[in-house]
């Protein structure tokens, strides 16, 4: 018999922030090998985690859309 341990807050917390950091690099990896202008800012910027030129930004959408669809 497996009994699954609950998880504390802080450890959540911790999962959460790993997939958070994995989903930015994901989308900057994706933009970039798409040849758009994408990338993960630094620190805790008030603008968000990405920096995506403006012109990208539709078609980045785009190609995280058809992304999602194909897995």
């Amino acid at each position: 018999m497996s009994v699954e341990k609950k998880l504390s807050a802080a450890r959540k917390a911790a999962q959460s922030t790993i997939i958070h950091e994995d989903l930015v690099d994901a989308i900057e990896a994706l933009g970039q090998a798409n040849g758009l202008d994408v990338e993960a800012t630094k620190g805790n910027d008030s603008r968000g985690d990405l920096r995506v030129r403006k012109s990208d930004f539709d078609t980045l959408m785009k190609i995280i859309k058809d992304k999602i669809k194909t897995e």
